[in-house]
């Protein structure tokens, strides 16, 4: 399943769906709080394609930066 965004303004990203990420990365995704309609926001992006820190709910999410571009569509 991948999660996939819209951008909502120059500082956040809305969740609109699941779609291309593997199950258990979607389960861990879920089981961190991020959910259909979360907003989430850009915190850090690491050089060369290392991970990726998002925020949702007040709590900062590191993410690998590939699962990062499937979700944003490539933002």
């Amino acid at each position: 399943m991948q999660l996939t965004f819209s951008k909502t303004n120059s500082s956040g990203y809305t969740i609109t769906g699941f779609q291309g990420i593997d199950q258990a990365t979607c389960q861990r995704l879920h089981s961190l709080g991020l959910q259909l309609g979360s907003v989430v926001r850009l915190v850090r992006q690491y050089p060369f394609h290392g991970p990726v820190i998002i925020e949702a709910d007040n709590q900062q999410i590191g993410i690998r930066y590939a699962v990062f571009k499937r979700l944003t569509g490539g933002y």
